[in-house]
């Protein structure tokens, strides 16, 4: 992957960043414009970066933790945009985007060459696979922030700290909804990627389900969440559990996505024998 292009997208993320923070101390319109903006000119530089190396290599570079981040950041990214266009949410973008930028730098400090795609790799359930799991994760990213902000906004109000509620967390309503769409979106998407992950493992190595660590990790993530989505819509559940709970699902996911197949090897962590 073009170095100096994720060094540019790492920067106008790390722009993008002191702008967000700057519009939640200053709470001024132009900043709730303006930082959107940044974030999307490196969104639109990240998404050269990646084309670049599609075409060079001729398939996405995911296998190593380093590639995977990057993609994972440009994902999350846009989701958030998409999100912001119809919800103008801009204060999620304090969370989406110094993660966006930590997480191009990571992938810039570990390496940012693409290695040789294994053979079991080259098919088109790559993209498809990734790509959803990606995508349901990235919106469980969102659900892990609006979470965040409502156990914040709930203990400022209990607390009945008057200048912090000045600050620009909507309102308790909106949050607990804003978990439930970003559930109610992320949970098939999260479905069809572990589906597909097993497909694949069933044609190409002839196991659907082989136990590894991973699987289990995102089974534990994939019980979690749809615990929630049931109890939602079954029981009620709203407001401070499901806040919780899906804190809770997402620290295990990208807990094992950050350190599992280091501690771990496996198939996903690059042995694909």
């Amino acid at each position: 992957m073009d170095v100096a292009l994720l060094k540019g997208t790492a920067s106008l993320y790390l722009i993008a960043t002191g702008m967000f923070i700057i519009y939640v101390l200053l709470l001024k319109d132009f900043l709730s414009r303006a930082a959107p903006l940044i974030l999307l000119a490196g969104f639109l530089l990240h998404t050269v970066a990646l084309a670049l190396q599609i075409s060079q290599n001729g398939f996405p570079a995911v296998t190593e933790l380093h590639e995977a981040l990057s993609v994972y950041s440009w994902v999350i990214v846009g989701v958030y945009l998409l999100v912001q266009l119809k919800y103008r949410l801009t204060i999620l973008g304090c969370f989406v985007a110094p993660l966006a930028f930590l997480m191009s730098l990571a992938g810039i400090a570990f390496g940012a060459g693409a290695g040789e795609l294994p053979p079991g790799l080259k098919t088109y359930w790559l993209p498809v696979h990734v790509t959803l799991a990606f995508l349901g994760n990235a919106v469980f990213a969102l659900a892990f922030a609006v979470s965040v902000m409502y156990l914040v906004q709930e203990s400022r109000l209990k607390s009945k700290r008057t200048k912090a509620l000045n600050q620009p967390l909507p309102p308790l309503e909106r949050l607990d909804r804003l978990n439930y769409i970003f559930l109610v979106w992320g949970f098939p998407l999260m479905t069809l990627g572990i589906l597909t992950g097993s497909l694949w493992a069933g044609v190409h190595w002839g196991d659907y389900w082989s136990w590894e660590p991973r699987q289990i990790s995102s089974a534990i993530t994939w019980l979690v969440y749809g615990s929630l989505l049931q109890g939602r819509v079954a029981a009620g559940w709203r407001g401070r559990r499901a806040a919780f709970l899906t804190i809770l699902g997402f620290v295990v996911w990208f807990g094992y996505f950050l350190w599992g197949d280091a501690l771990f090897p496996s198939r996903h962590a690059g042995r694909f024998e």
